[in-house]
């Protein structure tokens, strides 16, 4: 004779999913916001030359340099970060959905998984050559100096180790959630009898 107990069948995949979604939402959303806040920030500085300081979106700081020269260097500046910023509210708008509606769990993580891997991949080219992504050609040649004039600021690194962090968290959260998927629900039968 069967036994139903329907709620008991509920707490097994249940309790192991909810850490996950208390930790993947919250940390995915104040993670966008953190990508916001390092695109904003110096992605480039240097000791050279007039030794400007360059943000992700094309913000020039220079000691001692006049308003026409910043204006120069800002003219001839790439914002590199608009893309990170772009992709961060994609992250911060599925962390939202995600902790607010649990059936869509996995469009949502996707959408983390993927923007904070396209941010990391960007972040990691800009990485290799901070010039190069934030300076036209018109400013390396009147700045007169080697190639590498700028040295990865700490917006930049910072929003590359957010965007793996970010990433590496996805992944293991769709890996625990498939885990968890795969379980055995445990049976509410009782134990077989033998008839006497």
């Amino acid at each position: 004779m069967r036994n139903p107990t329907a709620p008991a069948d509920r707490v097994g995949p249940t309790s192991r999913i909810d850490p996950v979604r208390r930790i993947l939402w919250p940390a995915s959303f104040i993670g966008g916001l953190l990508l916001v806040a390092f695109g904003l920030a110096p992605w480039g500085v240097s000791d050279q030359g007039v030794r400007p300081k360059v943000s992700g979106v094309g913000r020039v700081s220079v000691p001692g340099a006049g308003p026409e020269d910043v204006a120069f260097l800002e003219n001839h500046t790439q914002r590199p970060a608009l893309v990170v910023i772009v992709l961060a509210v994609v992250i911060v708008l599925a962390a939202v959905v995600g902790w607010w509606r649990q059936p869509v769990f996995w469009p949502a993580t996707v959408a983390v998984a993927v923007g904070s891997a396209a941010v990391t991949v960007w972040t990691a080219i800009v990485l290799t050559a901070p010039d190069e992504h934030l300076f036209d050609d018109n400013v390396l040649g009147a700045l007169d100096a080697p190639s590498t004039i700028l040295m990865p600021g700490y917006g930049l690194i910072g929003a590359l180790v957010v965007a793996a962090v970010v990433l590496i968290g996805s992944v293991i959260a769709m890996v625990m959630r498939l885990g968890v998927r795969g379980l055995p629900v445990p049976s509410a039968e009782p134990p077989d009898r033998l008839d006497v």
